[in-house]
């Protein structure tokens, strides 16, 4: 793909974006010497279902030596300039990484890094190289910026840029050679309405579809040695995946699930994923928990993914301006826990005495979560469910069992 006509810009927004991560850098440093994390201990009605579940399954667990924290990554050091009363709740990101700092259950099990800078090559890898050049030079015509639903300011490009970067970075270490990091997470990204050649419903760059591809060219030899259905993508925001859907309808080694509100946004550019799944106005936690029991044992039983990527958005809330759906926080506890059992079940069955002879990596399906959309007015309903989404995949990952 061409890069010329792209350095001159890219360099300069990835100059103003190292320089940020360096500062955002060393005040996550200074915050663990100063004891940062170990806060005030939230204890909610949420957060206590998913304790319990863990207490529950940390008696049986044991492990000879004790896994790594949650890598989770944040986008919100690069701060992004909205118009006044903008209807995109920006604050949510800040707000989601400070609940998580201050929630003293997680000291040892969570540890927050600034995203990264992204490659060049991993955009161009996805993206038309003619859309992102306007994007780094914040040309985007009238009608694109409208699409994307913000305008297109330096800081915007810093943002869109970090988010991706957080979501590839938790990619490679969950595919790193001789890793312990079996989840890892972003909290941003699940950007999945961008498109190769276009951006919409607030998502600039598709960070899933950049880090799923930059897994497919980096780390193929361990991904397909075992499926030729390689990466499942388990999409679970209440909007369709359209432009997932789109940039890897010819992949056979993608596979694309995504169950959405059947009369949501995107109404005009809806696509075919690998599977759709349309839930009704209303759909009680019941409803929606039951579909998520049905499809998501069958997606691992059929297609024997490698790596799992979870966008893991919470506007099916009752209580979610955009949504339309009928869901409470404890549902969708419920539904977190089908993803990350999913991943921890699959694991172990097909794991044990070749994975010990071959000394090949430890038994599970690497799992990458996102955070994709939560649109409460106020937002503090949106926030305390996606915290939910990490503090629960920290939980279970810190003792690894199925319940």
């Amino acid at each position: 793909m061409r890069a010329a006509g792209l350095s001159v810009a890219l360099f300069a927004s990835l100059v103003r974006h190292r320089a940020h991560h360096g500062v955002a850098r060393r005040v996550a440093q200074r915050a663990r010497r100063e004891g940062g994390g170990g806060g005030i201990r939230c204890a909610t009605t949420g957060e206590n279902v998913a304790a319990a579940s863990t207490s529950a399954t940390a008696s049986s667990s044991s492990s000879s030596s004790p896994p790594p924290p949650l890598r989770t990554y944040y986008a919100d050091w690069a701060e992004v300039i909205l118009p006044d009363n903008h209807r995109f709740p920006m604050e949510k990101y800040k707000a989601t990484r400070l609940l998580l700092e201050a929630d003293a259950s997680l000291a040892g099990k969570l540890e927050l890094l600034p995203s990264p800078a992204l490659d060049l090559a991993d955009v161009l890898a996805v993206h038309e190289s003619g859309y992102v050049d306007r994007v780094l030079r914040c040309e985007l015509t009238e009608k694109e910026t409208r699409a994307i639903g913000f305008p297109m300011h330096p800081s915007s490009v810093t943002r869109s840029l970090a988010s991706t970067g957080g979501t590839v970075a938790a990619t490679r270490d969950v595919l790193a050679p001789n890793t312990a990091h079996r989840c890892a997470a972003q909290i941003a990204g699940g950007t999945h309405h961008a498109f190769a050649d276009a951006g919409e419903g607030f998502c600039v760059f598709n960070d899933i579809a950049v880090a799923a591809t930059m897994a497919l060219r980096e780390y193929d030899h361990l991904l397909s040695a075992r499926s030729k259905t390689p990466i499942l993508i388990v999409d679970l925001d209440v909007h369709q995946g359209n432009g997932t859907a789109k940039i890897f309808e010819d992949d056979p080694r993608v596979v694309t699930f995504s169950a959405h509100g059947e009369k949501n946004y995107p109404w005009k550019t809806k696509m075919r994923s690998t599977h759709d799944v349309e839930l009704p106005d209303d759909a009680s936690d019941d409803q929606c928990v039951k579909v998520f029991e049905e499809w998501i044992p069958f997606l691992f039983e059929t297609y024997d993914p490698q790596l799992v990527f979870f966008q893991a958005g919470v506007d099916a809330l009752r209580d979610d301006a955009f949504g339309r759906l009928g869901m409470s926080r404890e549902g969708l506890l419920r539904r977190n826990h089908l993803v990350y059992d999913a991943c921890l079940r699959r694991g172990k069955a097909r794991g044990g005495g070749e994975e010990k002879r071959t000394g090949e990596r430890s038994a599970h399906v690497p799992l990458v979560v996102t955070m994709g959309g939560g649109y409460s007015r106020p937002p503090d309903a949106s926030v305390r469910a996606h915290a939910d989404v990490f503090r629960s995949a920290a939980y279970r990952y810190a003792v690894g069992a199925v319940r």
